[in-house]
């Protein structure tokens, strides 16, 4: 019996230990985001599953990369801390830098041999209203992030 129990807190422990490692960057980004929680009538912060590893890649290079969505983000005391009508924040770290954009959502998606990260975007970043759809495409190359440029007036 005693062998039993020691095996079932042994696979506690392995399991506990094997959750997902986040970058400094990325942490930071959570634990102002849970400071800024607290600081608003001592909020309650839950990150939910904001952090997701990803991989973009072309054919000139592949990188792994952290998103952080605040759109995952809850504060118990503030409904809408973290995002506004234009959408939420998503940071990109990659290799120690982060990036941000104001999404209203994000996909990965595979062309060929690339894999481009899509983002939804108010019209505003595309010479639109607010209220119109807009995405971006962001993709890996030469070691940086490249998309295109803001749409002509």
């Amino acid at each position: 019996m005693i062998h039993r129990v020691l095996a079932f807190l042994t696979m506690l422990a392995l399991s506990a230990g094997s959750a997902m490692a986040v970058s400094p960057e990325a942490q930071q980004l959570i634990d102002r985001a849970a400071a800024d929680c607290q600081a608003f009538e001592k909020g309650e912060f839950n990150q939910g599953d904001a952090v997701t590893e990803i991989e973009l890649r072309s054919q000139f290079g592949t990188v792994n990369a952290e998103l952080v969505d605040e759109s995952q983000y809850a504060c118990s005391s503030a409904a809408s801390l973290y995002c506004g009508t234009g959408g939420c924040m998503l940071n990109l770290v990659v290799n120690g830098e982060t990036m941000a954009w104001q999404t209203t959502g994000w996909r990965l998606l595979d062309w060929g041999p690339d894999r481009i990260l899509l983002i939804g975007r108010d019209g505003g970043w595309c010479g639109g209203a607010g209220a119109e759809v807009c995405y971006e495409a962001l993709v890996w190359s030469n070691d940086r992030i490249l998309t295109v440029g803001p749409a002509p007036e």
